[in-house]
């Protein structure tokens, strides 16, 4: 990276040494944000830290880069994406030492964003909202140059980032012009493609953005209105604007300081448009523009990752407006001749509202409202927040109707892209209704719509929306065995999983091929538990392994420890079918699998964790008594020793922390225990008498194979609280 000359000022100098000494500590977790409007003076300083800091690593006996400039993917702007592809393509080395693991990052390229649509505006904060999700990248420096409107946005909407900062350096300078950088509202690509909702996060404040213009265009209001009696609006189209001016009243209280207040101004200009539309008795497409375009607005806001249910239900009522009006619109005999103040406030609802300025008249076919409609209704039904009073069994029925209706109004001319979205969402919605009534009737439904969906998919053409068509496919089947069936639909799930594999790169999207071989691996497990058989065992094994080439405990920790638990328990269940050295070795496996999980699963909290860590140290404990206790493992008694040691710690472990962890939610203290009168058909005491026998289980092995000095060596690491009730047992 070469560094462009410019002259630097005595105060930037100053501030640059700052920021340049700051990064050289090389402390975890250094969130820096650098403001500059200059962009010639930001290209110099980035350049000079590329090059100074980089060239500090000289020293290091790992030849492994020290501070790497990542540029902000702008169709795409999410800095974690970024840096998670660059460790992908530059994995840590092995041996590092004492070493930081990670490099610093610099992200550049934020200042570009204002000539971007407000859903990748908003999609950006969001990505960075998501920061505590993604902290494990943040283990050396991260530095983010952006200009001073973004720096104001950052810190008002994007809180969680802003929370972590450890500094803020603010260059001076003038900002740079740059042609063509105005922000636009933009639609996307009329419908679009909603299941991409689901990938974006569900919460979220309000971006200010920073991109309109000052004197954003408002109706014409000096229109004759005719002397006819003006047709009174509906209850919707009230109800609708009752909603709308309540939510920009709200965001207005909230930005009341804040001098870019331009955002809460579309909304409200689009219902003045309405409201003339409707004065002048305008055609009822026209109407289903404008309330289109409103849509859109709110569209864009749940795109950018503020899905709150105020604006999931704006969304929908607007929507359900323009399917009304456009039903309406096809059902008339005859439209009233367009007047000449209709043809004027149309040409402004064009040009000011939509992106339809040279197609007047365009708007989404109604399948794919149909299917914009359905997805807001199956958003609503995964919104969790306090606020949120919408069932959601109905919101599901209510979406899966829709992708039905969306499916109905399809023909010959449909585009096969609005089947396979309609078909796909579907199969989403109907999955997730089976999870609270008529399970294997939804997921009937999930599997056939999944399938419909893959016959309009060329894997040639659409490799990865046919891998994740196929990942779903094999999911519901999954979920379908655990009911009935399980041998011939876990079996159709392996393929399908399989079939995803082929289309899925690891180059590409190392992540996504990952989850779907540590899928593979649970499915072929969980029919080796139907068909007991060890090539199945050996299958689940080698997916488990693949997956952990990609999952790694540097990118994705609690995805890596899942993967290596289940790891673990497939080496278990394979040792049964083996004999001696086999047996020895894959016993030996399956405990240096726990291990790692459990080593991963202690640095993390609880609730990020997707498997049970008490289970995985009890199955550990049971490698090693087994392990032990095994006939062909007896002639090293020294070995035998240590694994009933270790058998015995991860028991005890096990015991204290459940019973720890009932007395906790007791709310009583460890000195309590031995009062504590458990009822006898609690979870937390048959947890506890479970683990006590298993401890019994192994102070008997020791002394079965070392005699009384092995059972008086077990029973002196037993705490003296739970002695007596070990001794009766004995």
């Amino acid at each position: 990276m070469s560094i462009p000359s410019q002259k630097v000022s005595s105060s930037n100098k100053l501030i640059y040494q700052r920021l340049k000494q700051a990064i050289d500590l090389n402390l975890r977790r250094q969130i820096f944000i650098a403001a500059c409007d200059d962009l010639c003076l930001r290209d110099c300083l980035a350049a000079r830290l590329q090059t100074e800091l980089g060239s500090e690593s000289a020293g290091s006996p790992i030849d492994y880069p020290r501070f790497v400039s990542l540029e902000l993917d702008l169709s795409d702007p999410n800095p974690w994406g970024s840096i998670a592809a660059w460790l992908t393509q530059h994995p840590p080395p092995q041996n590092r030492g004492s070493y930081s693991p990670l490099p610093g990052f610099q992200i550049l390229g934020a200042e570009h964003l204002t000539r971007h649509s407000a859903a990748v505006q908003w999609s950006f904060l969001s990505y960075l909202r998501d920061i505590e999700a993604h902290l494990q990248m943040c283990e050396s420096t991260l530095l983010l140059w952006v200009s001073r409107p973004w720096l104001s946005s950052i810190e008002q909407s994007a809180p969680e980032f802003w929370h972590w900062r450890t500094g803020v350096f603010e260059f001076e300078g003038e900002p740079t012009p740059a042609k063509g950088d105005f922000g636009h509202f933009e639609d996307f690509d009329n419908s679009g493609n909603l299941g991409n909702l689901r990938d974006k996060g569900d919460s979220g404040d309000k971006l200010l953005i920073s991109s309109l213009s000052e004197q954003s265009p408002t109706p014409h209001k000096q229109f004759p209105i005719p002397d006819s009696q003006f047709p009174i609006p509906d209850s919707k189209s009230v109800e609708l604007a009752d909603l709308v001016l309540a939510a920009a009243s709200s965001e207005e209280l909230e930005a009341e300081n804040n001098a870019e207040s331009e955002d809460n101004f579309l909304p409200l200009q689009a219902l003045q448009y309405i409201e003339l539309l409707q004065e002048h008795q305008c055609c009822c497409e026209a109407l289903a523009l404008a309330y289109h375009s409103l849509g859109n607005y709110y569209r864009d806001r749940i795109l950018g990752g503020d899905a709150s249910e105020q604006n999931l239900t704006i969304a929908i009522r607007a929507i359900e407006q323009v399917i009304a009006y456009l039903e309406l619109d096809a059902n008339s005999q005859q439209n009233p001749p367009l007047t000449e103040e209709c043809a004027l406030l149309i040409s402004e609802l064009t040009q000011n509202l939509t992106q339809y300025a040279q197609q007047s008249y365009s708007l989404p076919p109604i399948s794919d409202l149909l299917n914009d409609l359905g997805t807001f209704y199956w958003m609503l039904s995964r919104d969790r927040t306090q606020h949120n009073a919408s069932d959601p069994v109905s919101c599901l029925e209510r979406s899966i109707a829709l992708y039905l209706e969306g499916l109905n109004r399809t023909d010959a001319e449909t585009v096969p892209q609005t089947r396979v979205r309609l078909n796909k969402n579907l199969g989403i919605a109907s999955a997730d209704l089976a999870r609270y009534r008529d399970k294997t009737e939804n997921l009937q439904q999930a599997v056939a719509a999944y399938q419909q969906a893959l016959l309009d998919l060329d894997p040639a053409l659409e490799p990865q929306q046919y891998a994740a068509a196929q990942n779903n496919l094999a999911t519901a089947y999954w979920n379908l065995a655990q009911d009935g069936e399980p041998i011939a639909y876990l079996k159709s799930a392996i393929a399908a999983y399989a079939q995803a594999l082929s289309c899925y790169s690891p180059e590409r999207e190392p992540l996504n091929y990952a989850g779907v071989q540590n899928n593979l691996g649970t499915a072929c497990w969980n029919l080796a538990q139907h068909e007991p058989s060890e090539p199945l065992l050996v299958r689940a094994i080698e997916a488990y392994r693949e997956a952990l080439k990609y999952r790694t405990r540097e990118l994705v920790p609690a995805a890596a420890a899942a993967t290596y638990n289940n790891l673990g328990t497939a080496y278990w269940h394979l040792a049964k079918f083996q004999q001696k050295q086999a047996r020895t070795e894959s016993l030996q496996q399956a405990i240096t699998a726990y291990e790692a999980a459990l080593d991963i699963a202690g640095k993390l909290d609880r609730t990020q964790l997707t498997f049970d860590a008490l289970a995985a140290r009890n199955n550990l404990g049971l490698a090693h008594y087994q392990l032990a206790t095994d006939a062909d493992f007896g002639v090293n008694k020294a070995a035998q020793t240590s694994h009933l040691e270790a058998a015995l710690h991860h028991q005890l472990q096990v015991c204290a922390a459940e019973w720890g962890q009932h007395l906790k939610d007791k709310g009583l203290t460890y000195g309590d225990k031995l009062n504590l009168q458990a009822p006898a058909n609690s979870q937390a005491a048959d947890s506890r008498q479970t683990a006590l026998s298993y401890i019994v289980k192994t102070i008997r092995a020791f002394y079965s194979e070392c005699g009384l000095p092995g059972q008086n060596l077990a029973l002196s690491k037993v705490p003296g609280d739970l002695l007596p009730e070990i001794l009766r047992r004995l």
